[in-house]
């Protein structure tokens, strides 16, 4: 049976895990950004684009252009690239035709965008004027969080509410992030899911631990205000007054590193703190495998991609009691939560867990097994229910002539 109003290619190979049939649907990712960015949203959008393909769906990226770059990537999937609008006051239409033209050209079963404004508002109208579902995925913080400009600005708070509220269906990354696509109002209850981020299990195999001249803690993110790593290195300056045999190494990059390595060494941690720049692939891994356990100081993180790695790789973390963190760790058992800007406390878990190899062992064991419920495989499972089911909705709409 076919779901959309074309006909579709009826899977022969497994079956997914919901009740609706599985077939080859025509999926397109609509984006704000994308590599060659590296970010959150840009690993999320490649990962189901690349779990899709491999399924068989045909599935393609659109999203803007970075002006001064290459653009190209070499994907199993086709990225398209638009201009950026020329004038903010013209984005929707602009943006709206370039969606229709592709449309056009393969006709979509299902438009998945990453952002609850501008591209749920934008899409809104596409869904209007050809019938095509819409999932929308806020990925926050800065398109769905109630302190941010967006929802402070009342124009843009109505576009974002209209795209939320015509959507088929809304997924949510973490439970705060749910809190507050419902608190925009007027949103179904029962077109809301929750869904979080993935990671790929396979990458995390066979990679040798990295072997440092003492045990460490590892770190990692962009160095940014929002990541925290102020907040961390102002804790190890404590943590090193009791004890000689730890280091921290961060990896990462941004505007504000140059301001943390001045503040480590101001604090006089001299060689006990190491930054190693932007880390990726393998590398990443074997930082991570080779780490006593990880840390994750942000003031905010929607969901924590980087926290769910740790847990892939089989370390404890210990992290901010933040946002979508607390879904992903569980006070006690793969590590330890911290009140966020509590040096004092941060840095005791770290002394505390340091000199706590058991404890450690144990942590990294349930880390192992919490990380199998989020292999890419299972997630993208979840999101393929949700189009399923949000094609057989506007078909049933269709039929019964609204």
């Amino acid at each position: 049976m076919a779901l959309s109003s074309r006909p579709g290619k009826e899977w022969s190979g497994n079956t997914h895990s919901g009740t609706l049939p599985y077939i080859i649907v025509n999926i397109c990712h609509f984006t704000s950004t994308f590599f060659p960015r590296i970010g959150g949203v840009e690993i999320v959008v490649s990962n189901l684009a690349r779990q899709q393909t491999e399924l068989g769906h045909r599935v393609m990226v659109l999203t803007p252009r970075i002006r001064g770059t290459d653009n190209h990537v070499e994907l199993p999937y086709r990225v398209a690239h638009y201009s950026r609008p020329s004038s903010k006051r013209y984005l929707t239409r602009q943006v709206l035709f370039r969606l229709l033209w592709e449309h056009f050209r393969m006709p979509f079963d299902v438009l998945h965008c990453h952002s609850a404004y501008p591209h749920g508002y934008v899409a809104s109208t596409f869904s209007q004027l050809t019938g095509v579902p819409v999932v929308i995925t806020p990925h926050g913080p800065t398109d769905i969080l109630r302190d941010e400009q967006i929802r402070k600005n009342p124009k843009l708070l109505k576009r974002l509410a209209k795209g939320l509220r015509t959507a088929t269906s809304i997924t949510a990354i973490s439970q705060h992030i749910d809190t507050e696509i419902m608190s925009v109002g007027g949103i179904g209850r029962d077109k809301v899911f929750v869904i979080p981020n993935g990671v790929t299990l396979a990458d995390f195999e066979g990679v040798e631990p990295y072997r440092h001249k003492c045990p460490y803690i590892f770190a990692m993110g962009r160095m940014v205000p929002q990541k925290g790593f102020d907040l961390l290195i102002h804790a190890f300056a404590r943590v090193i007054e009791k004890t000689e045999n730890l280091n921290l190494l961060l990896a990462g990059e941004g505007v504000h590193r140059q301001d943390y390595e001045r503040l480590a060494k101001e604090l006089g941690l001299g060689g006990r703190v190491e930054f190693l720049g932007l880390v990726q692939g393998r590398q990443k891994v074997a930082f991570m495998e080779g780490a006593e356990f990880f840390v994750c100081p942000s003031r905010f993180e929607p969901f924590g991609i980087v926290v769910l790695e740790a847990l892939a790789a089989g370390v404890p973390v210990i992290a901010h009691r933040v946002g979508g963190i607390v879904d992903i760790v569980e006070e006690g058992v793969e590590g330890h939560l911290v009140n966020p800007e509590n040096t004092r406390e941060l840095a005791d878990k770290i002394l505390d867990l340091h000199s706590s190899p058991d404890r450690r062992a144990q942590f990294a064991k349930m880390a192992s097994i919490k990380a199998q419920d989020y292999d890419w495989t299972k997630i993208n499972q979840r999101y393929m229910d949700v189009y399923y089911k949000g094609m057989e909705t506007r078909k049933r709409k269709k039929q019964a002539g609204d």
